[in-house]
């Protein structure tokens, strides 16, 4: 068996599009060959800053035989009259490069056709890989791609080289002037001479001497190393971001984790600053000691081996000019009063057609007033005051350049001015949650600022038609929306979710022109579109959300019934009375009634008695066991209809002779069915 290994050696890759990149490349080869019958023992694929590269082991010769279907004209020109093939299957298996012997008549649902069986002899997999290669590479999708300097190629950066070896020798092929070889470099600084290639071993191992950690895992456990390593020999901690550690593991080709320092005058700057500088600007790991403290050292890694002080000092130099600045634009700052930045909203653009920021802040402050004054009256001065203040950070210095920290700056600049500490924590929690999994606002204030800020942003989108399409979403309403919802089920808040939407509309009406209950339904079936994906994904049925979402006011009452009635949702009474609702349903439709009333006197049998008597029982157990929220007793009970239902369509005719008879069953089943849905709608049940 063979391996092909294919590299593409490029200018540096910008770290976030490598990982997608290469994996892009593993998966399109394997389902090119497990689609053409070419197998294969494994597929890896990895890179760094500078190379993709693709490795396949346990490659045939050869590509499997195959045969392939192919209908061709119908039966009754492909045959004559004593079942022999016509001029016409003859000429078809001809121009289909199909054996006459594999020509047969075949009955579909359009009726008889000729079937031919084309016999597909498979080519050489180097042929195969040859007659791919360009294409996958080509179509490797990155955020932003480009040609470069002469070449007619679109890629994310210059592609220099191409390594490709197939079973330990050169496979060459050509792509815009770049022919592959079965050479490749090393580290662009400490190791970039050339070396040939005839083994993957060879391959990983000749990089390495080269200075090159080809695999992204592997630079990733070395830098966590070597910051344990840092940790025990300097006696502190260093917090370990993730999303950072992914980034600086594809900024290197081998990393060097190299100790830089700073004045101790920066450290009266708030921490989330300094850490938003290193982090965020630097990409550098910052340092604490043991209670948690921030301290004056950070962590850089390299690209290259430290042999003497100039990475260091480069690293610590534009680190002091980033905290300069900052303790520039803080020392300003907290010269001016937040009321005083908020009224300068007034004069910034939210959005063309919505208005300033100032609007934005006069329309979210009614919500959240709506809402203090619905759960907590005692809180409504503070939640006024929240609004004030919570995007004033915005005209602050520190937020302009460090745009990452609003909300956090002025949660600080507030405690500063002697703002209560609910206020000041609140103007910082009501962006919360800024991404999946982040923590939701531990205050009342925050919550519920947050719920109106993010409910007039979705609404204020809606109504003038910037709604969310494919990846399009520029102003969050997908975030906004899912940050609503778990801040009302982490609270316990009984919301109204339509009549909050159509209050919010309500302030919007003065900007934009738009049908007030069009958009309500618009923006509460995507409000729920979120609701759905989340209890999906913690067990709910997708049919049991959308049977029960439109019964209930609150998305409280909405999950419990959701996460209640689900584990029924496959069991044999379930399906069976899903079945009968069903039946209901089409003869009521078909029929065209709706009318719920029935007289008992014109019930010609026993069975039609049994029913009523039984939906009557159920009715009235019904509605307690929902008013209490018991959804699982609920169903429970209407389930227990099961067995008079069955026997009652055994036994009786609905559509009856008698006008009288047949009306008053069709109102014995229309309440029914009225019953049933006040649990749930059965019919959006497949």
């Amino acid at each position: 068996m063979s391996f092909f290994l294919l590299e593409i050696g490029t200018e540096e890759i910008p770290a976030g599009l490598i990982n997608p990149a290469y994996t892009f490349l593993r998966d399109e080869f394997e389902k090119l060959f497990k689609q053409n019958n070419i197998n294969f023992d494994k597929i890896i694929a990895n890179g760094t800053p500078r190379r993709l590269f693709l490795y396949i082991e346990g490659l045939p010769e050869m590509q499997n035989d195959r045969e392939e279907i192919v209908i061709g004209p119908p039966a009754s020109i492909a045959f004559d009259k004593d079942g022999n093939l016509t001029k016409v299957a003859i000429g078809f298996a001809k121009s289909k490069g199909i054996d006459e012997s594999n020509l047969s008549k075949i009955t579909t649902e359009k009726g008889e056709y000729l079937q031919g069986i084309k016999k597909i002899k498979g080519i050489q997999v180097t042929e195969f890989i040859i007659n791919n290669i360009k294409d996958v590479i080509l179509n490797i999708p990155f955020k932003k791609s480009m040609r470069w300097g002469d070449k007619n190629i679109r890629f994310a950066r210059p592609i220099h080289w191409f390594l490709s070896v197939f079973d330990g020798k050169p496979f060459s092929f050509e792509i815009d002037g770049i022919v592959a070889s079965n050479m490749t470099y090393g580290h662009r600084f400490m190791g970039k001479e050339g070396f040939e290639v005839d083994s993957f071993s060879g391959y990983i191992n000749g990089l390495k001497e080269r200075n090159v950690i080809v695999s992204f895992e592997e630079r990733k456990s070395e830098i966590l190393k070597q910051l344990k390593e840092v940790e025990k020999e300097g006696g502190f901690s260093i917090p370990v971001d993730e999303d950072l550690l992914d980034t600086v593991s594809n900024l290197v080709e081998y990393p060097y984790a190299v100790i830089g320092s700073f004045s101790e005058e920066f450290l009266k700057l708030p921490k989330e600053v300094l850490v938003t500088s290193m982090k965020v600007h630097q990409k550098y790991f910052y340092v604490e000691d043991k209670k948690g403290n921030i301290l004056n050292y950070f962590i850089g890694i390299s690209n290259t081996r430290p042999v003497n002080e100039n990475v260091r000092n480069g690293y610590e130099r534009v680190l002091r000019a980033r905290l300069t600045d900052a303790m520039f634009f803080y020392e300003n700052d907290k010269n001016i009063h937040l009321e005083k930045r908020a009224e300068a909203l007034k004069k910034v653009v939210y959005q063309e057609k919505l208005g300033t920021s100032w609007e934005k802040v006069e329309r979210f402050t009614k919500i959240a007033e709506k809402l203090a004054n619905d759960f907590d009256k005692t809180r409504l001065d503070t939640v006024r005051r929240t609004c004030l203040l919570c995007k004033a950070d915005l005209m602050t210095e520190m937020v302009y350049e460090f745009p990452e920290l609003q909300g956090y700056m002025g949660m600080i600049y507030a405690r500063l001015q002697g703002e209560e500490e609910s206020v000041a924590l609140a103007i910082n929690e009501h962006y919360m949650p800024r991404f999946a999994g982040d923590n939701l606002p531990s205050t009342f204030e925050g919550a519920v600022v947050s719920i109106a800020d993010k409910i007039d942003t979705i609404c204020g989108c809606f109504s003038i038609g910037l709604i969310p399409t494919g990846n399009n979403d520029p102003y969050a309403l997908r975030r906004n929306a899912i940050g609503i919802l778990n801040i009302i089920r982490d609270r316990k808040l009984r919301i109204n979710i339509r009549e909050l939407i159509k209050y919010s509309l309500g302030n919007l009406t003065e900007k934009a022109k738009f049908d007030i209950n069009d958009v309500t339904e618009k923006v509460y079936e995507f409000i729920m579109q979120r609701f759905k994906q989340i209890l999906v994904s913690e067990g709910v049925d997708a049919e049991i959300f959308e049977s029960v979402v439109d019964n209930y006011s609150d998305i409280l009452m909405v999950e419990k019934a959701a996460k209640e009635i689900t584990p029924k949702r496959n069991s044999e009474d379930f399906m069976t009375v899903a079945a009968s609702y069903k039946r209901i349903s089409n003869i009521l439709k078909k029929a065209d009634h709706v009318n719920e009333d029935f007289d008992t006197n014109l019930f010609a049998t026993e069975h039609e008695a049994k029913l009523a008597k039984s939906l009557e029982n159920v009715s009235g157990s019904l509605k307690l066991l929902i008013d209490k929220e018991d959804f699982d007793g609920a169903i429970v009970e209407l389930l227990k209809m099961r067995n008079v239902i069955d026997t009652f369509f055994d036994n009786v005719m609905v559509m009856d002779k008698d006008e009288k008879i047949k009306n008053n069953r069709l109102g014995l089943l229309a309440s029914l069915k009225g019953t049933f849905d006040k649990l749930l709608k059965f019919d959006k049940i497949n």
